[in-house]
């Protein structure tokens, strides 16, 4: 059977004392000012600071902005691009989660194109930006070797995506110290969603078998490190471990690309103001339940990686919901509360169909879901 997949060419530094050769990598790719951009946490935690001093210590010039936001909004992408144009940056580093990278590589669209970054939205093809530099704190988005930008669209209140020759990294800085901040509650949300992301890779209709040996990967390393992530974020190791579950999902589903889970995800984080790891644990089990008709043998696989037994004679439905309640229970074991427990109103669910199935990962699903479908998903994620 033929398959087509890309094999990533993303540079990458990988390891403890990583984000130190900040400075050392920008100078090799010809960068004399950079915006450094990240969150005012970030700044508050020193992590910036340690960035922009190699910066500096390698003559580079710093525009420093901590303007970046969880789910960073169209506007302060404009508004921060503008400034780095006008200041004549020549690159950007980001350092932060998954919100501040994926704004920093909508700035880098509007380096090389005219704004808004609305334009953009749909993953038109537009010019390049100037190098670009991605530094994670979190062990979730991946958004380090991804090439979509997510970007809150506050004229539709929704969550778009830009994919450009502007939104790949031109180097990746993993360093694992930087997570050793992370709170519990950042650890499971963020390492759940890295989980989605290698599931709705290895069930996507997008999948092939590099995706697949990456998400396989992927899910063993969060099942065993995730829960002791969050019972001792100290441990250096495990976080390690972590960083690189987190880099290798982002790989997989680069590729073999998310799906319904994740266009489930982005309308509930954009109605109802959830962290992307929440509405990934809630719609994870309903979504590999729904595939499990047409892609059997790949659920199956998956509950084996989830270590369940005596799979070989449910039928298809049998085995997508026990497949789906053991990823329940794992959201549940690292303390992912269900979204019936936040005060969200059940019955505003049926509004949300349009946006889910207008969403872009929508069209990666194996089966094409109907209204009704995705509403049942939607109540289905609401009681997981």
């Amino acid at each position: 059977m033929l398959s087509t997949f890309k094999a990533r060419t993303i540079s990458v530094v990988f390891g403890p004392g990583a984000c130190l050769t900040t400075g050392e990598k920008a100078k090799e790719l010809g960068i004399t000012k950079a915006l450094c951009f990240h969150g005012k946490g970030i700044k508050k935690a020193g992590i910036a600071d340690k960035i922009i001093n190699s910066l500096k210590k390698a003559g580079i010039e710093v525009l420093d902005s901590d303007a970046s936001k969880s789910d960073t909004p169209d506007i302060v992408v404009n508004e921060v691009a503008a400034l780095a144009k006008e200041a004549g940056v020549n690159g950007i580093v980001a350092v932060g989660g998954g919100s501040t990278l994926d704004a920093a590589k909508a700035i880098n669209v509007l380096m090389g194109n005219e704004p808004p970054i609305n334009k953009y939205f749909g993953f038109q093809i537009t010019k390049a930006g100037v190098p670009l530099i991605l530094i994670p704190t979190t062990s979730g988005t991946g958004s380090e070797v991804t090439s979509v930008a997510v970007v809150t669209d506050t004229t539709n209140n929704t969550k778009n995506g830009v994919i450009n020759a502007a939104t790949t990294a031109d180097l990746a800085i993993v360093d694992p110290e930087l997570t050793l901040g992370m709170s519990p509650e950042l650890t499971a949300i963020s390492g759940i969603d890295a989980f989605s992301h290698a599931v709705e890779a290895y069930t996507s209709k997008r999948m092939n078998p590099m995706s697949d040996v990456l998400a396989e990967k992927t899910i063993s390393l969060i099942l065993e490190n995730l829960p002791l992530a969050i019972a001792n974020g100290s441990d250096l190791a495990i976080r390690t471990k972590m960083s690189f579950a987190a880099l290798l999902g982002g790989t997989a589903f680069s590729d073999a690309t998310v799906h319904l889970g994740h266009s489930i995800a982005h309308t509930l984080g954009a109605a109802y103001n959830l962290a992307h790891g929440i509405g990934c644990a809630a719609a994870l089990p309903p979504v590999v339940e729904f595939v499990a008709a047409a892609i059997p043998e790949k659920v199956k696989d998956l509950g084996k990686l989830m270590g369940l037994t005596d799979l070989e004679k449910l039928s298809n439905e049998d085995l997508g919901k026990k497949v789906a309640d053991s990823i329940r229970q794992f959201c549940h074991k690292v303390g992912i509360p269900s979204l019936s427990t936040l005060g969200i109103d059940e019955s505003s669910l049926a509004d949300l169909v349009p946006t889910v199935l207008a969403d872009n990962c929508t069209t990666n699903s194996i089966i094409k879901p109907t209204e009704e479908q995705v509403l049942s998903l939607l109540k289905s994620a609401y009681r997981s």
